[in-house]
């Protein structure tokens, strides 16, 4: 059973378990649903790490692991409307995709290239992608999604649907023209995009102060007529805050926010990384503001969760995992003939006319 689903009827959250959205609950649920939804996130990727280095490796190709940054993800689906907002990101994209719902099965059958996979096993760790759950998905080019989420905060400014979309990519991103094309057309446009950059404070294993000539990035933002902030992003409760402001403004049609979140990952930038470019002291300093631990012990101290709890919940994750490793093992590859579908669309959506 999905994690999401468990939490559900555990502890009777909504449908999108990290999510209130207003609506009241029984006391505690949707913290304990953040909580644990960071726990199956962090699980999922060090799993992932374990089956893509292990002999026999059954994962290839790139992959891009979040533990550490899951704060983030969470604190987006806690303000997420499903069916009305959207989600576009860059290649670190496995936290954004279960923190939405995405079933724990699909998402690793399609890191190991199964047809059971969210995007059929042709897209693998950087595509994960779930349209109906307005998760557009993960992007391989630096910085390619960004004119994108304009595209989708523009549909949603022009339906007046009160919609926002979540437009996600690292620090790295910041010097790319489509960041300052975008930025200044959706102020232009006033359109409810939430511009957030997910400052791990390496673009690759380049440092900010390497590569950015202003190292505070909100000030990447000046010049484009949008409120532009540094967020504790190791901290939920901070980032649900934070980001309810930028939500506001956007379903109150008041136009764009760009928002820094400043977190650390943990592993590598890619499966191929050593991490020889940062010292033990930074990583140690980081990791002992853990946004699980963090939350964890907050929650404890409000008597919302115990030792009991905890276990239980972990025990539950880690066969959820496993159960979905087995299964993608064992899932059939797509079909040799399939190869070339999805690829092209040989007529145009509207009227079937064919491609010129």
């Amino acid at each position: 059973m999905a994690v999401a689903n468990a939490v559900e009827s555990k502890d009777a959250v909504t449908p999108s378990a990290v999510s209130n959205n207003g609506q009241e609950g029984q006391a505690g649920a949707f913290e304990r649903a953040r909580l644990r939804m960071m726990m199956l996130i962090r699980r999922f990727e060090e799993r992932t790490y374990q089956e893509y280095t292990k002999p026999g490796q059954k994962i290839g190709g790139f992959c891009h692991l979040y533990s550490g940054q899951e704060a983030i993800a969470v604190g987006i689906a806690a303000h997420f409307r499903r069916g009305i907002d959207a989600l576009i990101n860059g290649y670190r994209c496995h936290g954004h995709s279960l923190a939405l719902g995405m079933d724990p099965m699909p998402a690793m059958a399609e890191l190991f290239g199964k047809v059971t996979g969210c995007s059929k096993g042709k897209g693998g760790s950087m595509h994960l992608f779930d349209a109906e759950a307005g998760n557009h998905g993960g992007h391989g080019i630096v910085g390619g999604q960004l004119p994108l989420g304009l595209g989708f905060a523009f549909s949603q400014w022009y339906k007046k649907n009160s919609g926002v979309t979540f437009c996600l990519f690292g620090d790295g991103a910041v010097n790319q023209g489509t960041h300052n094309e975008a930025l200044n057309m959706a102020s232009l446009l006033k359109v409810p995009c939430i511009f957030m950059v997910e400052n791990n404070l390496m673009a690759m294993g380049t440092q900010v102060e390497r590569h950015s000539a202003v190292t505070d990035l909100s000030q990447r933002a000046a010049g484009y007529n949008m409120p532009s902030r540094n967020v504790d992003a190791m901290d939920v409760d901070t980032v649900i805050a934070e980001l309810g402001k930028a939500v506001e403004r956007g379903r109150r049609n008041e136009g764009p926010s760009y928002l820094v979140m400043n977190t650390y990952r943990y592993r590598g930038h890619s499966m191929s990384d050593p991490l020889k470019y940062r010292p033990k002291e930074e990583a140690d300093q980081w990791k002992a503001r853990d946004p699980i631990g963090l939350y964890e012990s907050r929650l404890r101290e409000k008597k919302l969760v115990d030792d009991a709890w905890l276990d239980n919940a972990a025990e539950e994750i880690a066969a959820t995992v496993n159960e979905a490793i087995a299964k993608a093992d064992s899932d059939p590859n797509p079909d040799l003939e399939d190869r070339f579908n999805d690829i092209l669309a040989e007529t145009y959506p509207y009227g079937g006319i064919p491609r010129r």
